[in-house]
């Protein structure tokens, strides 16, 4: 039997090649393969516990976004309100978004800079912070527009189908977009558990989730 000394610990070796771990005081501690699949069970748990912590993390980063929306549209209301019917309207249905975020603000329809995006943002040029809203880049779609849009990047149906110039009023059916998350070809929305999946809000304030893709539920 052969001895090893490891600090406060004595490494014994048998005939049968064990390892058995043990303190000076002579109490024997955890063998090697003890130690082994503890480590393999820690490993397990994490494995188990991070994914499970991230969903939670982006379901309430859904629901966040849900709200922002929910407020975005009630301004929109409010706005439309006191401009016969009509909710603002900007050039285009991607950034910037200038003239929305100056019609909202300067009447107090909505006085948070946060509700124009997306919690779950994490594109430099999308997410919340004071030089994107300086710039009117906030993180959401905004369905009232004059202009055909032209960036490369929107989806075929936003660019040549959706008919423009769309021009929202509070009197329209309750089911038509008004808003939604960011979404572009070929490219994963904010959430990323839901990889197509968009938050939209509607004239009726109802805030939901398209999961698949966005086209097949454009009001």
């Amino acid at each position: 039997m052969e001895h090893d000394n490891v600090g406060e610990f004595v490494l014994v070796r048998n005939n049968r090649e064990k390892t058995i771990l043990f303190l000076r005081t002579g109490r024997p501690a955890f063998s090697l393969v003890e130690l082994l699949v503890v480590t393999a069970l820690i490993v397990l748990v994490l494995s188990l516990v991070i994914p499970a912590l991230g969903r939670a993390r982006d379901q309430a980063n859904v629901m966040a976004c849900r709200a922002n929306l929910r407020s975005l549209v009630l301004g929109c209301l409010l706005y439309a309100g006191e401009h016969d019917s009509f909710l603002p309207t900007d050039a285009t249905v991607d950034n910037p978004h200038a003239g929305l975020i100056e019609m909202l603000n300067s009447g107090g329809y909505v006085d948070a800079g946060q509700i124009y995006y997306c919690p779950s943002l994490t594109t430099p040029d999308l997410r919340y912070c004071e030089q994107n809203f300086e710039a009117g880049n906030i993180g959401y779609f905004y369905y009232s527009f004059t202009e055909r849009p032209t960036n490369r990047f929107l989806s075929n149906f936003l660019r040549k189908t959706v008919p423009w110039p769309r021009v929202l009023k509070d009197t329209m059916p309750n089911d038509v977009w008004v808003a939604s998350d960011s979404w572009f070809s070929n490219a994963p929305t904010a959430h990323r558990y839901y990889r197509k999946g968009v938050n939209y809000v509607t004239l009726g304030v109802t805030a939901e989730m398209a999961k698949e893709s966005p086209r097949e539920m454009f009001r």
